[in-house]
């Protein structure tokens, strides 16, 4: 078996059999975590597409030269830090340690130059990561009032007598809570994720995909707002609750679809600056 075989099949599975069996714990956390938890079931997909971006980049790792020295230091720092993590327990220095051992492995085969060539699938494996629990309550509590806030103002302007409470919005029969579930932190990580996914295979340069990623993050927040205003006005017009029920599962999927139409009418508008650049 010649060196350039060796390092293109054999160690990639030699590495991933012995990642898989030392990271075991952390894997089964990864697990346990993103089925558990309705805003992270959709990194089951996202992983085997990371592996497939990394095979992809698989020549990028053969000919370029490998850090032994600094690659394999952080390597075993890595390790170190993994240790630590599982005798502390704290979920989210387990997910950490984890990625940066991969990171670190993918620096000893390939040298830091291969980093520029698996800035996705790394930025993707940052995104996988659970957000702590603390940290995630402070966003959604946050986006809870401020989806509130502005939906109240819209509402307004179709002269709907309304009341905000916090994150309530109380009209004539009703009141509508702005839940954890409305509140967009899901469809934030959704879109941001599908972002930069669709910028990957679809854009050519960064700055395409850096600008795609930014413009899903109101994008976003837009189609919460949407939702929040179409529930109030429904139900004061039509007398129509479409807040619970298969209705209300319908209208999210409409909204996300509506979400996904905004991202690739954008990554359009970024292909065709990406080809007059070319042109010109």
């Amino acid at each position: 078996m010649n060196l350039s075989k060796f390092k293109s099949y054999f160690l990639p599975t030699l590495v991933l059999v012995f990642f898989a069996v030392s990271y075991y714990p952390a894997l089964a956390n990864f697990v346990t975590k993103w089925s558990g938890s309705d805003d992270y079931t959709h990194s089951f997909f996202i992983v085997p597409i990371i592996v497939y971006m990394i095979w992809l980049k698989r020549e990028a790792l053969v000919t370029h030269t490998g850090s032994s020295r600094v690659g394999f230091m952080l390597v075993i720092l890595s390790i170190l830090l993994y240790l630590v993590s599982l005798q502390l327990q704290v979920p989210t220095l387990i997910f950490l340690a984890t990625v940066v051992s991969i990171i670190s492995a993918l620096i000893y085969i390939g040298g830091f130059r291969v980093l520029k060539e698996l800035v996705i699938p790394i930025l993707l494996l940052f995104m996988i990561i659970p957000i702590p629990n603390q940290l995630f309550s402070m966003l959604t509590g946050s986006l809870q009032l401020n989806i509130s806030a502005v939906s109240e103002i819209f509402v307004r302007q179709f002269s709907v007598p309304i009341f905000r409470e916090g994150n309530v919005l109380h009209i004539q029969d009703m009141s509508f809570q702005v839940v954890e579930a409305c509140s967009g932190i899901r469809s934030l990580i959704s879109m941001t994720t599908l972002s930069i996914l669709i910028g990957y295979f679809t854009l050519t340069r960064m700055w395409s995909i850096s600008l795609l990623f930014l413009f899903s993050i109101p994008a976003a927040i837009v189609i919460n707002i949407i939702r929040v205003i179409t529930l109030v006005l429904t139900f004061h017009y039509l007398q129509i609750d479409l807040s619970v029920g298969t209705s209300h599962t319908i209208m999210g999927l409409v909204l996300f679809i509506l979400g996904l139409i905004l991202l690739f009418a954008f990554q359009r508008v970024l292909e065709s600056w990406e080809t007059k650049k070319k042109n010109n």
